[in-house]
């Protein structure tokens, strides 16, 4: 399922990625897959470029300064190498680098329509930007080192190719705090695509399995001690059903992250005629985001998506932590394939959880890169602040950990064997079936509950003392008859039976058959809707991010603003 334009040379550098599980394989989101693997490449590329000098030399309004950064106007010196590692963000910035060129497209295409820069010089700076586009997504073009973040550096190979008079004019109206904001919403727009498209495989995994597993009996806990028979389904299903929730909260993260932010400028707007609404459109947004003090100060888009990826991570640990005791001796009511298994460099017999212990551990990496995004935001003033790059930082490793670890549910979910008879014969040892019993002297001898539960009770107590269970049917009938409860024995052999007590459970959100089967169709429906929406929000952002290139390949045609504004009419359409 991968992008074929991208492929070309680069398999060999992707290889590593192959290895560490990173490949996307979201064939219903081709168009944007390109960019999706661009993300990935500059993680797997040689390191940074040698640095490109730059100098303002020559060129209208220049004066000298001792620094080459683009914003050194007001310094006498350069950057102390001291901090230079310290305050470096090509590292982390190589994740966004395909964003943040798009954004300075949508941007130019902006301003050439608006009349802002001169329309032929957009046309020049968007055609150029398409070009390092794609050079990038080939592994062709490597983020330079001297500028120390991927928006300078790509202003700086602009301003390399055509000149400070045109490349000098991609930036009006724009700062790096609008700007670094919408890379990194644009970012976490496109991993949260991808974490809700493996959520739903996961979901899927498990109601695909319960189908087969309404009339399967085994035995629920709470406190990790015997409970009351259940349904192998009942168990699959509610998975499902927590699944579901992680994807209501991951749409209502996408949703808050996916409004634009660009054009709020450093804080306060500008006093350019800029255009929003059209920015908004081409880089695939719903809606802008209208404060501009809020927008480039706000980072509540990210501590929203790390703590439903949190959330998401803690059922994984949950369900983990379950698998690897049910595979245990003790248990035997599951066993992993040899595909999810390990082996001992010592021990020949083992077969050790390996794969889920890495889940349930790497749980507390999610929560402390949440904690981390929280306590970064808790003490800041209203404003940016550069505290913002360790959002970075920690979306990009939270969400990656996220998708990686969904990725494997599916297939753990439909090779795990479960062993039916080892799960059929445990709720008879367990006294499973005694709340069935208290609730049919309710029933059926009106005995009050507490009444009820006290004498099912002291049966148990009796029985466990002895070294017996429920299927000492005579000392059951005596303790009833001693009671003074006249009960038949097939009544009583009813509803000591694990299986047919499963069975009757048809409660709304029950473990009977009809009742499980009821939720598994509205999950399946619930399902549906998540796909349709995720299709949605997809094509959206896959067709602005095609438009824009579009536009971008035909910039070198636009010779004024009424020439710019036909051409985002042809493809806006």
């Amino acid at each position: 399922g991968i992008n074929a334009e991208y492929m070309g040379t680069q398999a060999t550098s992707l290889f590593p990625e192959v290895l560490a599980g990173l490949f996307i394989r979201c064939s219903t989101f081709a168009p944007y897959q390109t960019m999706i693997a661009a993300s990935r490449i500059s993680r797997c590329r040689a390191p940074v470029a040698p640095r490109r000098a730059f100098s303002t030399n020559g060129q209208k309004g220049s004066a000298h300064t001792g620094t080459k950064k683009l914003w050194g106007g007001r310094f006498l010196r350069d950057t102390d190498a001291a901090i230079l590692g310290w305050t470096e963000a090509i590292t982390i910035d190589s994740h966004l680098a395909v964003e943040d060129i798009w954004g300075s497209i949508a941007h130019n295409v902006m301003l050439g329509k608006q009349g802002v820069i001169p329309a032929n010089n957009a046309g020049a700076i968007i055609n150029t930007l398409v070009e390092l586009q794609d050079r990038l997504m080939k592994g062709e073009w490597k983020i330079g080192a001297l500028q120390e973040d991927v928006h300078m550096d790509v202003e700086a190979t602009v301003i390399e190719r055509l000149g400070m008079d045109v490349g000098g004019r991609m930036h009006a109206s724009r700062s790096r705090n609008d700007q670094v904001i919408v890379d990194s919403k644009m970012y976490c727009r496109r991993r949260l695509l991808e974490l809700r498209e493996k959520v739903i495989e996961a979901a899927q995994a498990f109601v695909d399995r319960s189908d087969s597993e309404l009339e399967n009996v085994m035995v629920s806990y709470t406190h990790v001690q015997h409970a009351q028979p259940i349904s192998v389904a009942y168990w699959l299903s509610h998975y499902a059903a927590v699944l579901l929730r992680d994807l209501d909260r991951l749409k209502r993260a996408y949703d808050v992250t996916d409004e634009n932010p660009l054009g709020s400028g450093a804080i306060a707007g500008t006093s350019f005629p800029i255009d929003r609404n059209l920015t908004t459109k081409l880089l695939g947004f719903q809606k802008v985001h209208d404060h501009g003090l809020d927008a480039t100060s706000s980072r509540d888009f990210m501590l929203e998506s790390l703590s439903s990826a949190a959330t998401l991570y803690t059922t994984y640990s949950r369900l983990a932590e379950e698998f690897i005791l049910w595979t245990s001796y003790e248990f035997r009511t599951l066993t992993l394939d040899d595909g999810f298994a390990m082996g001992s460099s010592m021990m020949p017999q083992k077969k050790n959880p390996g794969a889920l212990e890495l889940l349930r551990g790497r749980s507390g990496r999610m929560n402390g890169l949440m904690i981390a995004a929280y306590t970064m935001m808790k003490g800041l003033p209203s404003g940016y602040n550069r505290d913002f790059h360790e959002d970075k930082e920690i979306m990009v490793e939270g969400l990656s950990l996220a998708i990686r670890a969904s990725e494997i549910i599916p297939a753990l979910v439909k090779s795990t064997r479960i062993n039916h008879a080892r799960m059929a014969e445990l709720p008879d040892f367990s006294f499973s079936t005694a709340t069935e019993l208290a609730n049919y002297l309710v029933a059926k001898h009106a005995i009050p509950f507490r009444q009820a539960h006290h004498i099912v009770g002291s049966l148990v107590g009796e029985l466990s003392r002895a070294g017996k269970d429920f299927r000492d049917r005579d000392t059951c009938m005596k303790h009833l008859e001693k009671n003074n409860i006249k009960a038949p024995r097939a009544d009583v052999e009813a509803v000591l039976d694990p299986k047919s007590v499963m069975m009757s459970y048809n409660s709304i959100g029950g473990t009977g058959p009809k009742a499980v089967k009821a939720m598994l169709d509205q999950y399946r429906e619930r399902l549906n809707k998540f796909r349709s929406d995720l299709k949605a929000d997809q094509q959206r952002v896959s067709s602005a991010f095609e438009i824009s290139r579009a536009i971008a390949r035909e910039g070198q045609s636009v010779k004024s603003a009424a020439d710019m504004a036909k051409l985002v009419e042809k493809h806006l359409k």
